[in-house]
């Protein structure tokens, strides 16, 4: 129970249904989900291990607020391993990986040209997350997993300004001929430059007056 309500929080978070900043009340979430306070609790504990959700003396559990501070911090983090790890998924992919990746890269562009922005952000995760190959690298799949659900709440907001899809698509697809290609050398600098650029329109996004 605990984990469905975990999974079920975790996607209002996310989707920005529970914004950013707002209290996450016990109480009235398990008569959202008709459910009693002991799973909910138990799944606000488990998010704020995530990174989605702080809790504090006297206030109680909040979603954690967008900041240009933790961009930053999961960005360098995604740029320091994430390239990498994707040049050796593309060295070391079987054809069933290959037809994997490019399921999430349709899935995603799929998404994006027909403007579902709401499922953005896992579709996004799920196709990088591709890339990677994660039964050949497993420890480094379970670390840029959790860089990537911390990800996922920026992703739409950096979506929204105009162009910034089309953009994105072309990127993707730069990317994913380079590493069907087995092309690692440029599978690891279009990753570095896909990254980069996308930390450097946030902190912009994220400073500007809103």
């Amino acid at each position: 129970m605990s984990g469905q309500i975990t999974a079920r929080i975790r996607e209002k978070i996310l989707t920005g249904a529970y914004p950013p900043g707002s209290p996450l009340l016990q109480d009235v979430i398990a008569a959202e989900f008709g459910v009693s306070k002991i799973p909910v609790r138990e799944a606000l504990v488990q998010l704020r291990a995530e990174g989605l959700v702080d809790v504090f003396a006297h206030r109680g559990f909040q979603v954690r607020p967008l900041s240009a501070m933790e961009v930053d911090e999961v960005f360098r983090l995604r740029l320091q391993i994430e390239p990498a790890a994707v040049a050796e998924g593309a060295r070391r992919a079987l054809a069933s990986d290959a037809e994997a990746a490019r399921l999430a890269f349709t899935n995603l562009n799929d998404a994006l040209m027909s403007g579902e922005l709401y499922e953005s952000g896992d579709l996004n995760r799920d196709f990088h997350m591709a890339l990677i190959v994660p039964r050949l690298q497993p420890v480094t799949a379970e670390v840029l997993s959790r860089l990537h659900t911390l990800s996922q709440r920026y992703v739409r907001m950096h979506l929204l300004p105009r162009g910034r899809v089309k953009r994105a698509t072309k990127e993707h697809t730069a990317l994913f001929e380079a590493w069907a290609g087995g092309k690692t050398a440029e599978v690891t600098r279009l990753t570095h430059g896909h990254i980069e650029a996308t930390r450097e329109d946030l902190a912009r996004l994220l400073q500007a007056p809103r």
